[in-house]
Protein backbone atom coordinates (compact mmCIF):
# COMPACT_ATOMS: atom_id res chain seq x y z
CA UNK A 1 0.00 0.00 0.00
CA UNK A 2 0.99 3.48 -0.49
CA UNK A 3 0.55 6.26 2.42
CA UNK A 4 0.23 9.73 1.34
CA UNK A 5 1.53 13.50 3.10
CA UNK A 6 1.00 16.44 1.83
CA UNK A 7 -0.11 15.59 -1.43
CA UNK A 8 3.14 13.46 -2.47
CA UNK A 9 2.51 9.96 -1.72
CA UNK A 10 5.14 7.70 -0.10
CA UNK A 11 6.14 3.69 -0.50
CA UNK A 12 5.03 2.09 2.75
CA UNK A 13 7.56 -0.23 3.63
CA UNK A 14 9.34 -1.53 6.60
CA UNK A 15 13.25 -0.19 6.56
CA UNK A 16 16.10 -2.74 6.45
CA UNK A 17 17.84 -1.34 9.46
CA UNK A 18 14.68 -1.81 11.65
CA UNK A 19 15.17 -5.60 11.64
CA UNK A 20 18.62 -6.20 12.71
CA UNK A 21 19.45 -6.63 16.13
CA UNK A 22 20.12 -3.22 17.67
CA UNK A 23 23.05 -5.30 19.24
CA UNK A 24 25.31 -5.40 15.88
CA UNK A 25 26.58 -2.07 17.30
CA UNK A 26 27.86 -0.54 20.36
CA UNK A 27 24.79 1.19 22.55
CA UNK A 28 25.06 4.70 22.05
CA UNK A 29 24.30 6.82 25.04
CA UNK A 30 21.41 8.13 23.13
CA UNK A 31 19.31 8.94 19.99
CA UNK A 32 21.88 12.05 19.26
CA UNK A 33 24.81 9.98 20.05
CA UNK A 34 25.43 12.04 23.12
CA UNK A 35 25.15 11.91 26.90
CA UNK A 36 23.35 14.80 28.43
CA UNK A 37 25.25 16.73 31.37
CA UNK A 38 24.44 15.85 34.40
CA UNK A 39 21.81 18.64 36.19
CA UNK A 40 23.34 17.21 39.89
CA UNK A 41 27.17 17.35 39.03
CA UNK A 42 26.14 20.85 37.35
CA UNK A 43 24.11 22.12 40.00
CA UNK A 44 26.81 21.69 42.24
CA UNK A 45 29.43 22.94 39.77
CA UNK A 46 28.01 26.21 39.39
CA UNK A 47 27.50 26.53 42.53
CA UNK A 48 31.14 26.23 43.57
CA UNK A 49 32.23 28.55 41.11
CA UNK A 50 29.61 31.00 42.56
CA UNK A 51 30.60 30.64 46.10
CA UNK A 52 34.92 30.86 45.13
CA UNK A 53 34.47 33.43 42.97
CA UNK A 54 37.92 32.57 41.08
CA UNK A 55 40.06 33.24 44.41
CA UNK A 56 43.42 31.41 44.90
CA UNK A 57 43.27 30.93 48.88
CA UNK A 58 40.10 28.64 48.83
CA UNK A 59 39.37 25.35 50.45
CA UNK A 60 36.19 23.01 48.83
CA UNK A 61 35.62 19.93 50.75
CA UNK A 62 33.35 17.30 51.29
CA UNK A 63 32.17 16.11 55.08
CA UNK A 64 29.83 13.33 55.80
CA UNK A 65 27.72 12.99 58.63
CA UNK A 66 23.86 13.70 59.14
CA UNK A 67 21.57 16.53 58.17
CA UNK A 68 19.18 16.74 60.49
CA UNK A 69 15.90 18.66 61.36
CA UNK A 70 16.59 21.51 64.48
CA UNK A 71 13.59 20.70 66.15
CA UNK A 72 13.11 16.93 65.87
CA UNK A 73 16.46 15.43 65.65
CA UNK A 74 15.43 13.71 63.16
CA UNK A 75 17.28 13.20 59.87
CA UNK A 76 16.06 15.85 57.17
CA UNK A 77 15.81 13.16 53.96
CA UNK A 78 13.15 11.09 55.94
CA UNK A 79 11.16 13.95 57.34
CA UNK A 80 10.75 15.27 53.49
CA UNK A 81 9.96 12.17 52.63
CA UNK A 82 12.48 12.22 49.55
CA UNK A 83 13.63 8.66 47.89
CA UNK A 84 17.33 9.48 46.29
CA UNK A 85 20.30 12.18 46.35
CA UNK A 86 18.85 15.50 46.46
CA UNK A 87 20.55 18.79 46.72
CA UNK A 88 18.89 20.83 49.30
CA UNK A 89 18.39 24.81 48.71
CA UNK A 90 20.77 26.84 50.44
CA UNK A 91 17.95 29.47 51.19
CA UNK A 92 15.61 26.82 52.62
CA UNK A 93 18.94 25.50 55.30
CA UNK A 94 18.01 27.17 58.26
CA UNK A 95 16.27 24.96 60.19
CA UNK A 96 18.64 22.48 59.75
CA UNK A 97 22.23 21.37 61.14
CA UNK A 98 24.68 19.10 60.29
CA UNK A 99 26.46 16.56 62.25
CA UNK A 100 29.59 15.11 60.65
CA UNK A 101 30.78 12.38 63.23
CA UNK A 102 31.16 8.80 62.52
CA UNK A 103 31.25 5.94 64.84
CA UNK A 104 34.06 4.16 65.24
CA UNK A 105 32.67 0.92 63.13
CA UNK A 106 32.02 3.09 60.36
CA UNK A 107 35.69 4.66 60.95
CA UNK A 108 37.29 1.05 61.31
CA UNK A 109 35.40 -0.07 57.96
CA UNK A 110 36.22 2.98 56.14
CA UNK A 111 39.89 2.37 57.36
CA UNK A 112 40.39 -1.07 56.71
CA UNK A 113 38.71 -0.40 52.65
CA UNK A 114 40.90 2.46 52.43
CA UNK A 115 44.04 0.88 53.50
CA UNK A 116 43.15 -2.95 51.06
CA UNK A 117 42.66 -0.09 48.49
CA UNK A 118 46.40 1.21 48.93
CA UNK A 119 47.66 -2.61 48.71
CA UNK A 120 45.97 -3.00 45.88
CA UNK A 121 46.98 -0.11 43.90
CA UNK A 122 50.42 -0.06 45.09
CA UNK A 123 51.02 -3.62 42.65
CA UNK A 124 53.48 -2.90 39.79
CA UNK A 125 50.88 -4.91 37.79
CA UNK A 126 48.14 -1.98 38.25
CA UNK A 127 47.59 -0.04 35.58
CA UNK A 128 46.07 3.41 36.92
CA UNK A 129 46.52 5.84 39.37
CA UNK A 130 47.27 4.69 42.66
CA UNK A 131 46.06 5.55 46.11
CA UNK A 132 48.26 6.94 48.45
CA UNK A 133 48.73 7.11 51.94
CA UNK A 134 50.37 9.07 55.06
CA UNK A 135 49.15 9.29 58.91
CA UNK A 136 49.63 12.21 60.29
CA UNK A 137 48.88 13.26 64.10
CA UNK A 138 48.59 17.29 65.23
CA UNK A 139 47.28 19.16 67.75
CA UNK A 140 45.38 22.51 67.08
CA UNK A 141 45.31 25.68 69.02
CA UNK A 142 42.46 28.09 68.25
CA UNK A 143 42.41 32.35 68.84
CA UNK A 144 40.63 34.67 67.92
CA UNK A 145 41.24 36.69 64.74
CA UNK A 146 43.43 39.54 64.86
CA UNK A 147 41.14 42.62 64.30
CA UNK A 148 44.00 43.52 61.63
CA UNK A 149 42.95 40.03 59.47
CA UNK A 150 39.16 40.95 60.03
CA UNK A 151 37.07 40.24 56.79
CA UNK A 152 33.66 40.84 55.46
CA UNK A 153 33.36 37.83 53.38
CA UNK A 154 32.99 35.11 56.08
CA UNK A 155 32.50 36.19 59.35
CA UNK A 156 35.11 36.74 62.29
CA UNK A 157 37.51 33.73 61.58
CA UNK A 158 39.74 32.00 64.24
CA UNK A 159 43.26 31.47 63.54
CA UNK A 160 44.03 28.52 63.96
CA UNK A 161 48.15 27.27 64.77
CA UNK A 162 48.67 23.48 63.38
CA UNK A 163 52.27 21.59 65.02
CA UNK A 164 53.14 18.08 64.22
CA UNK A 165 52.86 15.82 67.89
CA UNK A 166 55.98 13.97 66.77
CA UNK A 167 58.24 16.96 65.77
CA UNK A 168 56.38 19.84 67.63
CA UNK A 169 57.43 21.40 64.19
CA UNK A 170 54.37 24.38 63.25
CA UNK A 171 52.70 22.95 60.31
CA UNK A 172 50.46 25.86 59.26
CA UNK A 173 49.14 29.02 60.60
CA UNK A 174 45.93 29.85 59.36
CA UNK A 175 42.73 32.00 59.41
CA UNK A 176 39.59 30.23 57.95
CA UNK A 177 36.09 31.71 57.06
CA UNK A 178 32.75 29.64 55.93
CA UNK A 179 31.80 31.08 52.61
CA UNK A 180 28.94 28.43 52.14
CA UNK A 181 27.84 25.19 52.33
CA UNK A 182 25.57 22.98 50.29
CA UNK A 183 23.97 20.02 51.34
CA UNK A 184 22.66 16.99 49.68
CA UNK A 185 20.67 14.56 50.92
CA UNK A 186 20.92 11.00 50.77
CA UNK A 187 17.84 8.79 51.85
CA UNK A 188 19.05 5.51 51.01
CA UNK A 189 22.47 6.03 52.27
CA UNK A 190 24.08 5.69 56.08
CA UNK A 191 25.15 9.64 55.48
CA UNK A 192 24.04 12.62 54.14
CA UNK A 193 27.49 15.08 52.61
CA UNK A 194 28.32 18.82 53.13
CA UNK A 195 30.19 20.39 50.48
CA UNK A 196 31.62 23.96 52.28
CA UNK A 197 33.74 26.89 50.64
CA UNK A 198 36.07 28.19 52.74
CA UNK A 199 38.96 30.63 52.98
CA UNK A 200 41.85 29.93 54.13
CA UNK A 201 44.13 33.02 54.92
CA UNK A 202 47.81 31.81 55.86
CA UNK A 203 49.34 34.32 58.25
CA UNK A 204 52.64 34.65 59.96
CA UNK A 205 52.36 32.83 63.68
CA UNK A 206 53.87 36.01 65.18
CA UNK A 207 50.75 37.23 65.36
CA UNK A 208 49.97 34.90 67.93
CA UNK A 209 51.31 37.23 71.04
CA UNK A 210 53.57 34.98 73.53
CA UNK A 211 50.99 35.24 76.41
CA UNK A 212 48.40 34.68 74.30
CA UNK A 213 46.08 31.87 75.78
CA UNK A 214 43.95 29.28 73.44
CA UNK A 215 40.28 29.57 73.51
CA UNK A 216 40.31 25.63 72.63
CA UNK A 217 42.70 22.97 71.03
CA UNK A 218 42.44 19.14 69.41
CA UNK A 219 44.31 16.14 68.53
CA UNK A 220 44.05 15.07 65.39
CA UNK A 221 45.04 11.54 64.49
CA UNK A 222 44.49 11.47 60.44
CA UNK A 223 45.27 9.05 57.87
CA UNK A 224 45.40 10.88 54.85
CA UNK A 225 44.55 9.34 51.39
CA UNK A 226 45.76 11.02 48.18
CA UNK A 227 44.02 9.91 44.70
CA UNK A 228 45.05 11.94 41.90
CA UNK A 229 43.58 15.80 42.77
CA UNK A 230 41.91 14.45 45.73
CA UNK A 231 42.69 13.90 49.64
CA UNK A 232 40.02 11.73 51.55
CA UNK A 233 41.04 12.38 55.36
CA UNK A 234 39.76 9.60 57.86
CA UNK A 235 40.39 11.20 61.37
CA UNK A 236 39.98 10.46 65.09
CA UNK A 237 39.70 14.20 66.74
CA UNK A 238 40.20 14.44 70.67
CA UNK A 239 38.65 17.64 72.56
CA UNK A 240 39.82 19.37 75.51
CA UNK A 241 38.16 16.82 77.45
CA UNK A 242 39.50 13.68 75.93
CA UNK A 243 36.39 12.95 74.00
CA UNK A 244 36.48 11.49 70.86
CA UNK A 245 34.99 11.89 67.59
CA UNK A 246 35.37 10.25 64.06
CA UNK A 247 35.11 12.73 61.20
CA UNK A 248 35.67 11.20 57.00
CA UNK A 249 36.64 14.48 54.41
CA UNK A 250 37.10 14.88 50.49
CA UNK A 251 39.50 17.55 50.11
CA UNK A 252 40.37 19.27 46.80
CA UNK A 253 44.26 18.96 47.18
CA UNK A 254 45.07 21.87 44.42
CA UNK A 255 42.52 24.18 44.93
CA UNK A 256 44.59 26.56 42.31
CA UNK A 257 44.00 23.90 39.47
CA UNK A 258 40.53 24.20 40.67
CA UNK A 259 40.89 28.39 40.26
CA UNK A 260 42.70 27.69 37.02
CA UNK A 261 40.27 25.13 35.13
CA UNK A 262 37.43 27.85 36.44
CA UNK A 263 38.85 30.12 34.10
CA UNK A 264 39.01 28.37 30.64
CA UNK A 265 35.04 26.62 31.41
CA UNK A 266 33.54 27.10 28.25
CA UNK A 267 36.17 28.59 26.22
CA UNK A 268 37.10 27.00 22.89
CA UNK A 269 39.25 24.51 23.60
CA UNK A 270 40.90 21.29 25.18
CA UNK A 271 39.91 22.08 28.67
CA UNK A 272 36.66 23.55 28.15
CA UNK A 273 35.02 20.93 30.37
CA UNK A 274 37.97 20.73 32.00
CA UNK A 275 36.00 22.42 35.78
CA UNK A 276 33.05 20.48 35.17
CA UNK A 277 34.67 17.12 34.44
CA UNK A 278 36.63 17.74 37.88
CA UNK A 279 33.74 18.60 39.64
CA UNK A 280 32.52 15.00 38.39
CA UNK A 281 35.04 13.03 39.73
CA UNK A 282 34.40 15.09 43.28
CA UNK A 283 30.88 13.92 43.21
CA UNK A 284 31.78 10.88 42.42
CA UNK A 285 33.84 9.64 45.16
CA UNK A 286 31.33 11.60 47.48
CA UNK A 287 29.24 9.12 46.30
CA UNK A 288 31.89 5.77 46.32
CA UNK A 289 32.51 6.72 49.83
CA UNK A 290 29.29 7.26 50.96
CA UNK A 291 28.26 3.94 49.98
CA UNK A 292 30.91 2.29 51.61
CA UNK A 293 30.03 3.63 55.05
CA UNK A 294 27.85 0.62 57.13
CA UNK A 295 25.66 0.93 59.67
CA UNK A 296 26.20 2.26 62.93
Amino acid sequence: MAATNGGQTHQSQTSQGSQTSPYLTPLEPSFVNTEPQDEFVREIADWIAFISGGRPDIEIEAKFGAVLDKNSGTRTAQRLGILVETILDPRDASGIRFESALSPKQHEHLNRMLNDRVAATASTSYAFAPLAARHLVTTDEFFPAPSSHSHNDGGDGKLRVTRDDKTGQLVDCIIKRRLGDLHVLSPKREVDWRISVNVEEKVDVGVVGGSARALYSRRKDRMEYTHQHFHIDLTQVSDNAGVKTHELELEFAFPHEVRRVLELRGRDGPEMWGYDQLMAVFVNNCRILSRNIIRK
